[in-house]
């Protein structure tokens, strides 16, 4: 039984750990905020509709980089096992970002001419392509890195390297723009902010000197792809799903309503997404070790999952309000006269914003729980809707009339993801208390 004094040094420190990503974070996620008005002066709308295509690419790739087993690195009791799991997943990044590297190489003006119809376009994204891998192998080593610190509690390391990440970015960006490096720069400037972080992850993980790293076995490795083998089998094409669902905005708007649209989309989605993946993901970080840790010792985690569920709408509830009246007005205020229409689009994805930030941190809950088959099942739901909801907009030859279906349906089933989420954060246990 828990003692009351224990209870509230939990729930004191769980506070304390969500305080110190939310702070680092925060400063992470204030840098290319508070230049965004200076970048959308250096670029034209075109400039960040081509940077959207690349990151759309990118990020469909980046699902394969680990195979998914970096998630599984939090799980085990054991941190020897733990370790092997994060090499191997690097060592499968590195595979996986040579293969991608080998289809670039062969298929890369097909790959151009696929995303873009227009020649310009095309050209720019051939060349691009390339440093498609490097990015896939930095992503998967930096979550490899990311999720061995986060189950040592290593919290202040995590939110530096967001610091350093948007850092580097941004000041490539803005130090390319002001040199007339367009669009290249907004390129260079993405793929740099990676590079720095996860320099800053290995040397500190280098520091360490961790001896754990000597018991690192090709054997033990291979037992524990088999022992997880739900990750790669039930979550990575679940998440495949997901990124395809949520990139085919994209990749359609690239196709067939223009780099205007595109652009000012690609803005109103690097806004909106700033606090989802840095705030939200700070919160995320805390609850899946504390989630994980009473799942297995109390076989639930109703406690943490209601405590976590009151921070997110907490959170969340009045930039949702403040987007949904002010939008237009603020896009236009800050980024200037060009970018009004990114307003227009924020404040239909308002109301998306609110139960996308505050449902996708618990959602962990389907891996804890080893429930994947569930989200898979998901996320093909999420991907059925995208698709109506463009080919609507592709019909009518309107861009709003797709956003609204889009929203309204991806809404509906982050609803039914929180639910399901709560219904596994119950367990098969009763509650301690």
């Amino acid at each position: 039984m828990i003692n009351l004094k224990n209870k509230f040094s939990f729930k004191s420190k769980f506070s304390r750990d969500i305080v110190t990503l939310v702070t680092g974070t925060a400063m992470a996620q204030a840098i290319p905020l508070a230049l965004s008005p200076i970048l959308t002066r250096l670029y034209t709308p075109e400039d960040f509709g081509i940077l959207a295509i690349y990151m759309s690419v990118a990020a469909v790739a980046t699902v394969l980089a680990s195979l998914k087993y970096d998630i599984a690195i939090i799980i085990p009791e054991k941190d020897e096992d733990s370790v092997n799991i994060t090499v191997l997943s690097i060592i499968i990044s590195f595979i996986v970002s040579t293969v991608i590297f080998l289809i670039i190489f062969f298929y890369n003006l097909e790959i151009a001419t696929y995303l873009s119809e227009k020649e310009e376009v095309a050209n720019t994204l051939s060349k691009w392509l390339y440093f498609v891998p490097f990015s896939v192998f930095f992503m998967g080593f930096f979550n490899a890195i990311s999720f061995w610190f986060n189950r040592k509690t290593m919290y202040k390391r995590m939110a530096t390297s967001k610091v350093i990440n948007t850092l580097g970015m941004t000041s490539v960006q803005v130090g390319s723009g002001f040199l007339n490096y367009t669009p290249i720069g907004l390129l260079i400037g993405f793929v740099s902010g990676r590079f720095f972080s996860v320099l800053y992850l290995f040397y500190k993980l280098k520091k360490d000197k961790n001896s754990l790293f000597s018991k690192i076995t090709k054997a033990k490795m291979l037992s524990l792809a088999k022992r997880y083998k739900r990750f790669p089998y039930f979550t990575l094409p679940a998440e495949f799903i997901n990124v395809i669902a949520n990139q085919l905005p994209v990749f359609i708007m690239g196709k067939y309503f223009g780099g205007v649209i595109l652009g000012n989309y690609s803005l109103m989605e690097r806004i909106l997404n700033a606090p989802i993946s840095l705030l939200g993901r700070s919160v995320l970080d805390v609850f899946k070790q504390r989630a994980s840790e009473d799942y297995v010792k109390n076989g639930n985690c109703l406690d943490v999952f209601l405590k976590t569920f009151k921070t997110l709408v907490l959170l969340s509830i009045i930039p949702a309000i403040l987007l949904f009246f002010l939008s237009p007005f603020i896009f236009k205020v800050i980024f200037g006269e060009e970018w009004i229409m990114a307003g227009e689009f924020a404040q239909i994805f308002s109301v998306l914003f609110f139960f996308k930030f505050t449902a996708s941190p618990l959602s962990y809950m389907f891996n804890i729980a080893e429930k994947q088959h569930y989200d898979m099942f998901w996320q093909i739901g999420l991907l059925i809707f995208a698709v109506i909801s463009f080919v609507l907009g592709v019909y009518y030859d309107d861009i709003k009339i797709a956003l609204i279906s889009f929203v309204l349906s991806y809404s509906l089933m982050y609803v039914l993801n929180l639910y399901l989420s709560y219904s596994f954060a119950k367990g098969n246990k009763p509650q301690l208390r």
